[in-house]
């Protein structure tokens, strides 16, 4: 349990067999425009804020049922499902990947995420966050390229998780 995030081109088809195909030129020709992060607790921040500005009237709304949810809570042990909301989009949720957003989080990425520190999210490896940084910054920044020149072609690279 926890989290998974994924990006790539908007209505591309993942094929999930070659990307974590033993066969490695397979593998690498699926793996070149998708990416995949377990647990990046600021790169999930930073999406979840940009989630936010892209999908204002749904995120109200969310906040609305949770509100209603919880005011029907009689065991405070409910609570912890219901509350979950806060957290975020999950599953089944995108960002569209704008030449805004990627410049904002190559700002970001440049001072380590430290403007998207995660102060809750266990399930999104809040505590080892710092480590999460260094372990992928190679990644983020092979992805932050990725996304320019995506974007400059004309495709639109999404941010999608699961947790």
């Amino acid at each position: 349990m926890g989290l998974d995030q994924y990006a790539h081109l908007r209505n591309k088809k993942i094929d999930w067999e070659k990307y974590y195909s033993s066969d490695k030129d397979e593998s690498a020709d699926q793996q070149k425009d998708v990416f995949v992060w377990r647990k990046h607790a600021r790169l999930q921040t930073f999406f979840a804020r940009m989630w936010n500005k892209q999908n204002e009237a749904e995120q109200t709304k969310r906040n609305k049922r949770m509100e209603d949810d919880l005011k029907k809570v009689k065991d405070p042990f409910e609570a912890i499902g219901v509350g979950l909301s806060h957290l975020g989009f999950n599953s089944g949720d995108e960002v569209y990947i704008t030449q805004e957003v990627v410049d904002e989080l190559e700002k970001s990425f440049k001072i380590n995420y430290h403007d998207n520190f995660c102060s809750d999210g266990f399930f999104w490896g809040q505590q080892f966050q710092e480590d999460s940084v260094k372990e992928y910054k190679a990644q983020d920044k092979r992805f932050i390229d990725w996304c320019k020149d995506q974007i400059k072609n004309k495709q639109v690279p999404i941010y999608t998780c699961s947790w």
